[in-house]
């Protein structure tokens, strides 16, 4: 059971008891990610994400690397479109000393100038990197053009120009703006109890005044339908991101639309990975999935392809998506699918790490808790003509972004579109 107190201080307060393992996973997010920036500020959030390691009030940039690895677990952070995550995985009694270390470091870091220069410089380095990784470029661009103008297709490492211009005190401003405890949730799957949890929240911080938190509402993106090529010499083969429409986080379609990606391409019997990489032999990376957020989404199909192959590739996958459109899916492939979405679903809760996760995120887009039980049930319950509805009504091809990406000879793909 997951319990919820919000401190004097805003700060919101998670907390589930699992005393299987003398271990705890503990998170403070920022409910804010790459999507709160805009084309001036792009990339902030990654750059602070990098700062808060480097020193703190309480602890310098050496002492924190020998505390993390005294824990054993250690410490990391990410940096997402709608949140900003740092967290700690430890035994439970090194509850207290991971906690102190970060809190710390998340409310408490200094920024100084010369750790500033210096990591400024390596995540300038980290963009140029992803440059050279063509499955990042390649969702990168996919994104910045399917979401033209708005924050949602925003790099979230940022630009070099934009992070080039960044300087300590534009970042420190903004760290200290954002980052008070009514911005944030706290959130621990482990053995801890819960009202240990609070009475060492409640001292932390009794200092803080409870202030109304910022408003990180998002501009909704508009989806631009049309095929984009990009060409990049140096790829011996063609990256292939075909998106249709998807759904949001909360959607009530959530677990019919992910039983419906399932069945389409997201296993080893799925109809893609058999038609495509099985039967035809077109490529070795084959996959779909579903990227959801706020209040939108994204159904993905993502392949890498031999050149000579776009045409044939792309006629397969057409061929593909209206055949199940117009005979639909037997019985027992629904049967198939739930069984690996269920199995799936609760191996990976196994852990105190992503439970604490699947919490937070029940939190940040539900403000409730939905049990695994209920949502096995909800699995269940789904039928044949509710999955074959949904490849009628998002598998549209008058609705659909294509990004081709690689040694791209000639501009006959540039006004490709699907039968």
């Amino acid at each position: 059971m997951v319990e919820k107190t919000i401190l004097d201080s805003g700060l919101t307060v998670l907390t589930e008891f699992r005393q299987e393992i003398p271990s705890f996973a503990l998170s403070l997010s920022l409910k804010s990610g790459s999507r709160a920036e805009n084309f001036k500020n792009n990339g902030i959030h990654h750059l602070i994400e990098h700062m808060i390691f480097k020193g703190s009030k309480k602890y310098n940039l050496k002492r924190i690397a020998e505390m993390s690895d005294r824990l054993g677990g250690g410490i990391n952070a990410f940096t997402g479109k709608e949140i900003t995550q740092f967290y700690i995985k430890a035994i439970d009694e090194k509850f207290e000393d991971s906690f102190n270390l970060l809190t710390n470091i998340v409310f408490d870091s200094i920024f100084l100038k010369d750790e500033f220069i210096k990591e400024k410089n390596v995540v300038l380095q980290e963009i140029k990197e992803s440059k050279d990784n063509p499955d990042i470029s390649a969702f990168e661009i996919f994104y910045e053009n399917v979401f033209e103008n708005n924050s949602l297709g925003f790099p979230i490492a940022g630009r070099e120009n934009q992070v080039s211009n960044f300087s300590r005190d534009i970042l420190y401003n903004y760290y200290r703006d954002k980052y008070r405890p009514e911005n944030l949730l706290l959130c621990i799957a482990g053995n801890i109890s819960h009202s240990k949890i609070i009475e060492i929240s409640e001292k932390y911080f009794s200092n803080f005044k409870k202030q109304v938190p910022a408003d990180f509402s998002y501009i909704k993106p508009e989806f631009k339908f049309k095929t984009f090529v990009r060409k990049k010499p140096s790829l011996e083969q063609i990256y292939v991101i075909i998106g249709f429409k998807g759904i949001a986080v909360t959607s009530p379609l959530k677990y019919k639309f992910m039983l419906m990606n399932d069945i389409l391409g997201a296993g080893m019997s799925s109809r893609l990975f058999q038609k495509i990489r099985e039967e035809k032999g077109f490529a070795y990376t084959i996959s779909s999935f579903l990227d959801s957020f706020l209040e939108d989404g994204v159904h993905v199909i993502y392949a890498i392809i031999e050149h000579k192959k776009i045409e044939e590739y792309l006629d397969a996958i057409s061929s593909e998506i209206l055949t199940l459109k117009r005979t639909g899916i037997k019985k027992e492939e629904l049967i198939r699918a739930k069984d690996h979405m269920k199995s799936s679903f609760i191996l990976g809760l196994e852990s105190n790490f992503s439970k604490m996760r699947f919490n937070l995120n029940q939190e940040l887009y539900l403000k409730r808790e939905v049990g695994v039980d209920q949502i096995i049930d909800e699995i269940d319950k789904i039928n044949v003509d509710e999955i074959n509805d949904l490849f009628l009504q998002f598998l549209n091809f008058k609705e659909v972004s294509i990004l081709l990406y690689g040694d791209i000879k000639g501009s006959k793909f540039e006004n490709f579109k699907f039968e």
